[in-house]
């Protein structure tokens, strides 16, 4: 699943990319996404607007559009975990 289909409040894992030029790491990694960490989105904007994404980990937040966040490869984070 991609970053821009996860569900707002629950927490996923970013694994990858799915097009080198949006997703490329250098090019998340400059938001404060890197690969390997977990994120929540927060919000999401109605009409295929931007989306409100948080780093627990460092707390950073970003507003990442759509696209950029069809390139971004996640996976859901057991809640037992």
């Amino acid at each position: 699943m991609t970053l821009a289909e996860a569900t707002v409040g629950k927490r996923v894992k970013v694994v990858g990319r799915t097009r080198p030029r949006c997703g490329d790491p250098e090019c998340i990694a400059g938001l404060g996404i890197h690969i390997g960490e977990e994120v929540v989105v927060l919000r999401a904007a109605p009409f295929r607007g931007p989306l409100l994404i948080e780093v627990p980990s460092s707390g950073v937040r970003v507003a990442m559009g759509r696209g950029m966040a069809r390139a971004v490869v996640v996976e859901p984070v057991d809640a037992a975990a």
